[in-house]
């Protein structure tokens, strides 16, 4: 393939799902590329997710009137957030921004802005599924959202409002058809939405590593070493500097999922990043087994079917990193599992803690840096790393070969 004029050895820190991805389409474009990341490659964030593709995902963390609900959710030792308090001085600017981000104006521009990543999703997964061979590891089947009680799928009118503004296709079940359709959960749900064209990786700390294989394979370099600044000369970054020594690259693409933030601020794009923690067990595989990712709405929990068993996610946790993990939260969901499961197993066969990088407008920084034209960021993409991780890649070597990304890059600026 023909690629412009410089640059032509490109540096990536970080080796999760985007960072693979970055790497991926820029080695099609012909370019030298070189890996950087301490853990190696799908180890961190990428290992633990819940392995959702979603298709459906445009309705923002920050949305209108959860200010109001914020005390109760963390005073609820089993809810869906945990705070350390100690933590929360440090918090406290980005919780801010997180609250201005709750208008009904915001959240739809915010939900616009996601929704016009999602719907480019498959079309790059399609690309590097194929050219990788690992569509064994990749699942179509939708996904699903259940609700226990009518209460609750009333509650979550504004999320279908946004669907149907954003033109996401999902369809409304009764429990007669969720029953068809999902005959591993009990019938004790009276609700569902079925969002027909999300999809989910059944490991995906293992597909990372399969695209990390491809790119080794075809040229590409991988190197465990951690990034700790650049070089640069003429107001440009020339180097990445680690703790092992120098690289020197035209252009460098930062894609260190929560790590991301110093690095980004030395690049001229200082931001409200955080490390939002997130929990997973891994569950045996029940008799009668579960088809497709599925949230339980009321719960706030998710299962999803995985090829070492069924992996049960819940919570967002915010804590100084390297803080002791709780796992009380993740714990609790069990009984809810098991009630919600035709003869699942609750015994646990692992646990898991990992970081996703996360801004107050869930929105992800994707393009130039705006202090310098041969650096690229493309971090931040909360619970939507695995499904966006393809997209970025391809928005990336789109920019740095100057092909027009197809769509407006403004709400995913840095400086925005």
């Amino acid at each position: 393939m023909n690629i412009g004029p410089q640059p032509n050895h490109v540096v990536v820190i970080g080796a999760g799902i985007v960072g693979m991805s970055c790497a991926l389409f820029l080695q099609r474009d012909g370019r030298q590329v070189t890996v950087l990341d301490p853990a190696g490659p799908g180890t961190e964030t990428s290992f633990g997710n819940a392995g959702s593709i979603s298709m459906s995902s445009v309705l923002p963390t920050a949305v209108p009137g959860v200010a109001w609900k914020l005390p109760g959710m963390l005073l609820d030792r089993a809810g869906p957030l945990a705070i350390r308090w100690r933590y929360l001085p440090h918090l406290a600017p980005f919780l801010l921004a997180f609250l201005r981000n709750t208008s009904r104006a915001r959240v739809e521009a915010n939900g616009g802005a996601i929704a016009a990543l999602i719907h480019r999703v498959f079309d790059a997964y399609d690309i590097l599924v194929r050219e990788t061979g690992t569509a064994d590891l990749i699942v179509r089947r939708g996904s699903l959202k259940v609700y226990r009680s009518e209460q609750a799928f009333a509650a979550a009118a504004f999320e279908r409002e946004m669907l149907t503004r954003n033109d996401c296709k999902y369809e409304i079940l009764d429990a007669d058809e969720l029953r068809q359709l999902e005959p591993a959960l009990k019938p004790i749900f009276k609700r569902a939405m079925y969002l027909p064209e999300s999809g989910s990786a059944t490991n995906p700390g293992r597909l990372v590593e399969r695209f990390a294989e491809s790119f080794v394979e075809k040229g590409g370099r991988i190197l465990r070493e951690a990034a700790r600044d650049f070089r640069f000369a003429e107001g440009r970054p020339v180097a990445v500097v680690t703790d092992a020594g120098e690289h020197a690259a035209d252009a460098v693409v930062l894609a260190a999922g929560p790590w991301s933030g110093a690095l980004a601020r030395r690049l001229g794009a200082p931001v409200r990043l955080e490390a939002e923690r997130g929990y997973h067990i891994m569950l045996p595989k029940p008799p009668v087994e579960l088809q497709r990712f599925t949230l339980f709405v009321e719960r706030k929990f998710t299962l999803a079917p995985h090829e070492d068993g069924l992996r049960l996610t819940t919570g967002v946790e915010f804590a100084k990193v390297g803080a002791p993990p709780d796992y009380r939260r993740v714990r609790a969901m069990l009984p809810h599992a098991a009630e919600s499961i035709r003869d699942l197993d609750p015994r646990e066969r692992s646990i898991w803690l990992g970081n996703r990088p996360t801004l107050p407008d869930s929105v992800p920084v994707i393009g130039r840096s705006p202090g310098h034209d041969n650096a690229y960021l493309a971090f931040g993409h909360s619970h939507l790393g695995l499904t966006m991780g393809p997209v970025t890649g391809r928005i990336i070597a789109d920019l740095m070969a100057d092909r027009d990304p197809g769509l407006d890059l403004t709400p995913y600026r840095a400086d925005r």
